[in-house]
């Protein structure tokens, strides 16, 4: 699961908390791709942020780090950084490369390994 973010509003059953913002969103996916160790596919990213933001949003943020050159697309579309070693899964879940595009906010600053 994401980081926690500011609770709004919490009970026994409930747990309100504000959605990242767009800004935040990046470090986020990059943090997440980071723990997992290994690469990932886009679709396990979207799983992961479900309830949180929505997918057009992560894909937003994914584009991004691979305008700043943060992680990479593998050929079999698997997502990861640069450090990462890749091993083939023999299926190929994309066709069409991602295109990069930076956001609107600029660069990002992502934590230090």
């Amino acid at each position: 699961m994401p980081e926690k973010k500011k609770v709004v509003y919490e009970d026994k059953d409930v747990v309100v908390e504000i959605a990242p913002r767009d800004p935040e969103l990046p470090v986020l996916v990059y943090n997440y791709i980071k723990k997992k160790g290994r690469p990932v596919f886009f679709q396990e990213i979207v799983k992961e942020f479900s309830g949180i933001v929505g997918e057009d949003r992560v894909r937003r943020a994914v584009s991004h780090l691979l305008a700043l050159k943060k992680i990479v697309e593998f050929p079999d579309g698997s997502l990861g950084t640069p450090d990462m070693e890749w091993k083939p899964t023999g299926t190929k879940r994309r066709r069409r490369k991602r295109v990069a595009r930076l956001m609107d906010f600029g660069p990002i600053e992502l934590p230090v390994a």
